[in-house]
């Protein structure tokens, strides 16, 4: 009741902003021009002394905006111009010029709890972005569109499949187990960025089949990168302290254009549109020397490509490897012509078995192959290889539509945007659609009032194949994984694209094996998903006298979600079909009580302070139910399978409160002392810990201020230091030990039973916050020239009393335990270097940025054990592969087997078999965290034609990949056609009987080099070096150069738009991902090591397990203004 009654005074609250009747005033009007020139300045701040009504001015200078009916006056600024104070007395029009200042540089950005600071005031790093470098760059995702812009942000995303999520950390990892993603703030209000992924998706189990291979969305995606105005990513505790517990990720502040201020007299309309294309960006340079078999012998019913020659190369390889001695034939089945082979599907044994005769006739041979003389026998097909990836892929498209309209009157200021969004992916029957629509205002009442008001509706719809990880192996569980644990894998004579795959009858699954056809799973087993969002906020302030004001700042941001996963009946592994239900809804409210003092305390030192009050509550409701068996074919509802089951249905609610101060003191406007500290109560810690206070401090002194030493080479030198504490509240009901209901179940006399046993978890009431200490040292310099500006920063986090799970021995009747243990530290380098090569007198600039990031971790403390296992991608061939947390370790090391080893690093190698074979013992085998990052965006401009670049390099970083491992299996790789004859592996003899690594010696006490000589099938197949060896064979170096975007645009210049409705016009080509080059990958297996196996929101990294390849996208954009 009382949440209903929230709801409804927010929403009355928006309804008053957007009907008020606002104040009397005057309106002022006028026009900034440059004092070099006398030319018009657009994009210059204008705003009323001591408020925050204000408005830019256009692209010819002119300005508009509401002013007090009494006095007052206006502040014009502008980065790299004078800042210019003018009384406005009783004048409606007042034109100001303003001149150069390369000594000032007083660029505001939007910090902790929204407060709007000059940036050469903070003691500590910020890194802002512009929703116009995001914008119309052929990325839908806002996340993916800063890949590479942000020194400390590093970005990654799951896939090439349209929607899938995207996992951004900031400044490395905060927590062995819990939540690493940064707070997500959208104008004021937090807002949740969760994937919500199905507990138990993509863990491998039978039961869990509905789910697998599906990549979930994270809730980030709900924004439009179109309707952004500007992104501000707050890195350290210092900048994020005031934001509370759940800031100790870093903080994402994103300022929509209905949330931005605007005064702007006058209505403009702003259109943006385009239409991108996107291709497969990497595919494997498969083999076509060998066909389907083993042991060099061709077999129609294998997955692999072990067989014999194609009839093309059966001359060249006699001759070159036998001497002319016919090793292979062209005949490769009794009876059947040279150079074919039986029809794959009634060719095979078991294909006829199942009736793929009678379903096929025409597939059945009118010649008695076999002489039995019954005319059953397959039809001859050509032997020869198949363009299956080529064939099985789509060309996939983007396109994006926006409309915003903005209204500035003397009175009020009112904006409205509509945009769609819709991307074909590239595999069937996958898209991902967006509508947004949004509505804000402003205005100031007859008594000083100020009121602003935003609200967001979001509709974001998902549907895929199952195409994200895939279990482990790539040929069990039928129709349990991944498309691509299937595509890639297909023997090179498999005509994929041209057999049929399904039952012409019943529409079941028709394939070679026991398997599911991906073509038939890309049309049948799909998951889809149904987003609505709404989220919207409103601020009253007021000045209770000229050095005092109070902000009242409340939102609200709830969306829900219904997901469907589908196993359609007639597969292999599910023959009776399955659904799978989930539905969430998550709701939040945020509101914030602040007062603000500005007071000059003496001759050169002033002080800000703020005082606020905040309280958040948040509820979330997943439930999951699934059905098995369908009735009726092709009806995909829970009411028609034979049996259901309610997997679960779970509710975690939340709620905390929060007071917090910021003080700044600022001498001579060079020295800027900053302190803040903050208390929380939150409810899901225990009564007697609920309470929990961290305070901060940082420091900013200005050089070029304080003295002209350095003028004559700086026009801006600065220093900074911060060191401030951020708590961590747990997640919801860690403290008690709760009971879990189960399904009921009716007794003999018809009664019905409910269950309820204790959990395999038990509580801790003794439990306390999480702790996070962060040091942060910065400098920034710019030379007078202004062509070279450096922002160097070194941090170091550590992050204590982690709230993880430690196991618990069997006799206490529990599994595991929640205690406060374990301590994460990183440590790292940020650098962003803004450099201006050219600038020439005829218009012509190059501008380079770079951004780069050093990233060290180390687990300090894993708790009680020493380590905390992760999960990975179902177990590998040694049963645990996975991620491990290891005292005096990075953070997420990739753990699982590795060859044996004598002392000096040898390989030992069985003499039986001439392989090496694994270790008994697991051991980190990769470590996923890179050396570095680098982005560097490179910008010419030339009357009005602008070129941007951004190439982004990733040094280093490890990961396991299972199609690599899968292909090498197959014998898929162009790499692998030379296969005849035998080859040796380097290594001594060992003795695999030995529980420890042990090399065998000959009588005079020396290790025996191996000589013992194994074929390629072998080599590869069996336990060697494919997915059956040791899980280290399977690792690689995921070094990565890209060129991350491309744009090349054209703003029509002003003089010719004159005689048109339009104000602007610009047009622009774009591509994304158009090259990349991984130089440490596997030769010729062309995969991006971007591609993870795990959703954004959880710790599991490192691992590639047949998700969708990335893409290439290419398109042309148009922006208008009216």
């Amino acid at each position: 009741m009382r949440e209903n009654l929230l709801s409804r005074i927010f929403v009355l609250c928006f309804l008053v902003i957007s009907t008020m009747a606002l104040a009397q005033e005057r309106t002022v009007k006028g026009k900034v021009t440059s004092a070099e020139d006398g030319s018009g300045l657009p994009g210059v701040n204008v705003v009323v002394k001591g408020t925050t009504n204000g408005t830019v001015t256009d692209a010819e200078g002119n300005y508009n905006l509401n002013a007090p009916a009494n006095g007052g006056s206006l502040v014009f600024s502008f980065i790299g111009l004078k800042t210019s104070e003018v009384a406005i007395g009783d004048r409606s029009t007042i034109d100001v010029s303003l001149a150069s200042d390369v000594q000032q540089l007083s660029e505001v950005v939007v910090t902790a709890a929204g407060i709007e600071r000059e940036k050469k005031a903070l003691g500590y790093s910020v890194a802002s972005v512009s929703g116009a470098s995001m914008q119309q760059r052929s990325e839908p995702d806002p996340l993916r569109a800063l890949q590479g812009k942000m020194p400390g942000v590093n970005i990654s995303g799951a896939g090439g499949a349209p929607g899938q999520s995207t996992r951004i950390n900031i400044r490395g990892f905060s927590s062995l187990t819990g939540n690493t993603q940064p707070l997500f703030v959208v104008d004021g209000i937090p807002f949740d960025n969760g994937v919500n992924a199905y507990q138990g998706a993509n863990s491998g189990s039978q039961s869990n089949n509905a789910a697998q291979g599906t990549q979930y969305s994270n809730r980030a995606f709900d924004l439009d990168p179109n309707n952004i105005e500007a992104i501000t990513v707050l890195k350290g505790a210092a900048a994020a302290a005031l934001y509370g517990s759940r800031a100790t990720n870093g903080v994402v502040v994103v300022t929509t254009k209905a949330g931005k201020k605007n005064s702007k007299k006058g209505l403009e309309i702003a259109y943006n549109g385009s239409v991108n294309f996107e291709e497969i960006s990497g595919i494997p340079d498969f083999q076509n020397k060998y066909m389907q078999g083993s042991n060099q012998n061709y077999n129609g019913g294998f997955i692999g490509n072990w067989g014999a020659p194609f009839p093309q190369y059966v001359d060249q390889i006699n001759q070159t490897y036998f001497g002319g001695l016919p090793r292979y034939s062209r005949v490769y089945a009794t009876g059947y012509p040279e150079g074919t082979i039986p029809n794959q599907l009634t060719g095979v044994g078991f294909g006829i078995g199942q009736g793929y005769g009678a379903l096929f006739p025409q597939y059945i041979a009118d010649v008695d192959y076999n002489g039995n003389g019954i005319l059953d026998d397959a039809v001859a097909e050509p032997a020869r290889p198949y363009d299956i990836i080529g064939g099985f892929f789509q060309r996939g498209s983007l396109v994006e539509n926006g409309i915003t309209i903005n209204s500035g009157g003397e009175k009020h200021s009112i904006n409205a945007g509509f945009s769609r969004m819709s991307n074909v992916g590239i595999t069937p029957n996958q898209e991902t659609g967006r509508t947004s629509i949004n509505f804000g205002g402003s205005g100031t009442l007859d008594n000083g009032l100020f009121i602003s008001g935003s609200v967001n509706y979001v509709n974001t719809t998902q549907q895929t194949p199952q195409v994200g990880p895939s279990i482990f192996t790539d040929y069990s569980g039928g129709a349990e994984g991944s498309i691509f644990s299937r595509i890639f894998y297909l023997p090179r004579n498999f005509d994929l694209n041209g057999l049929p795959f399904e039952n012409p009858v019943n529409g079941n699954n028709v394939f070679y094996r026991a398997l599911d056809n991906p073509r038939w799973i890309a049309k049948y087993n799909l998951y889809n998903s149904n987003v609505h969002r709404v989220f919207g906020n409103m601020t009253f302030q007021y000045d209770i006298k000229d050095w005092l004001q109070v902000t009242f700042k409340g939102g609200m941001n709830t969306y829900s979600e219904a997901r469907r996963s589908v196993t359609r009946k007639g597969g292999v592994a599910l023959p009776a079909g399955q659904i799978f239900l989930n539905d969430l809804v998550n709701t939040e409210q945020d509101y914030n009580l602040i007062f603000t003092a500005t007071k000059d305390i003496a001759p050169k030192l002033s002080f800000r302070g703020i005082f606020g009050g905040n309280a958040n509550q948040r509820d979330f409701t997943d439930a999951a139910t699934g059905g098995a068996d369908f009735i009726v074919p092709d009806l995909y509802t829970l009411r028609n399978t034979s049996s259901q089951i309610n997997f679960y249905d779970n509710r975690r609610q939340r709620r905390l409160f929060g007071v917090y101060t910021d003080l700044q003191f600022t001498y001579n406007k060079f020295l800027n002392v900053n302190l803040v500290a903050r208390n929380d109560w939150a409810s899901t810690l225990p009564v007697e810990n609920r309470s929990f206070f961290y305070p901060g401090a940082s420091v900013s002194f200005v050089l070029t201020d304080a003295t002209d030493v350095l003028n004559n080479v700086l026009s801006f030198a600065k220093i900074r230091a911060a060191y401030t504490n951020v708590g961590r509240e747990a997640d919801p009901y860690l403290t008690n030990t709760v009971y879990q209901v189960s399904t009921p179940f009716t007794g003999a006399a018809g009664t019905v039973y409910r269950r309820a046993s204790l959990g395999n978890q038990v509580g801790n009431l003794t439990l306390v916050n999480e702790k996070t200490r962060e040091v942060e040292f910065g400098a920034e310099f710019t030379h007078k020239s202004g062509r070279v500006s450096l922002d160097i920063t070194y941090f170091k986090r550590n992050s204590i009393d982690q709230i993880i799970p430690v196991r618990t021995s069997s006799s206490s009747g529990f599994s595991e335990a929640i205690v406060n243990a374990g301590e994460i530290e990183n440590r790292g380098w940020e650098i962003g270097l803004d450099v201006t090569p050219l600038k020439m007198s005829n218009g012509f600039t190059w501008n380079i940025y770079g951004a780069f990031t050093r990233l060290r971790t180390e687990v300090i403390n894993a708790g009680p054990q020493g380590q905390i296992l992760l999960g990975g991608v179902g177990g590998g061939n040694s049963g645990v592969l996975g991620n491990i947390h290891k005292k005096g370790s990075p953070f997420g090391q990739i753990y699982g087997t590795r060859n044996a080893r004598d002392e000096e690093g040898n390989l030992l190698i069985n003499g039986s078999t001439g392989l090496p074979y694994p270790d008994n013992v697991a051991t980190i085998i990769g470590n996923p965290i890179p050396d570095f990052t680098l982005g560097l965006t490179n910008t010419f401009s030339w009357k009005g034609i602008t070129l941007t670049a951004l190439l982004d390099w990733k040094q280093g970083g490890q990961f396991y990949s299972v199609t690599a491992a899968s292909l090498f299996l197959r014998g898929q790789l162009q790499i692998q056609e030379d296969r005849e004859g035998n080859r040796v592996v380097p290594g001594v003899y060992g003795d695999p009987t030995k529980q420890v690594a042990t090399a065998l010696l000959d009588d005079n006490g020396n290790k025996i080099r191996n000589t013992t000589g194994v074929n390629a099938f072998d080599y590869h197949f069996t336990n060697g070096f494919g997915a059956y060896g040791a899980d280290e064979t399977n690792v690689y170096d995921g070094t990565v150069i890209r060129l991350r975007e491309i744009s090349l645009g054209y703003s029509i210049p002003k003089n010719l738009l004159s005689k048109t409705p339009f104000g602007s016009a610009r047009i622009s080509i774009s591509g994304r991902n158009l090259w990349w080059k991984a130089p440490n990958v596997l030769q010729g297996l062309n995969l991006d090591p971007e591609v993870l196996a795990t959703t954004a929101d959880t710790n599991i990294q490192g691992f590639e397990a047949g998700a969708t390849p990335t893409t290439r996208r290419y398109g042309v954009n148009i922006s208008l203004t009216f």
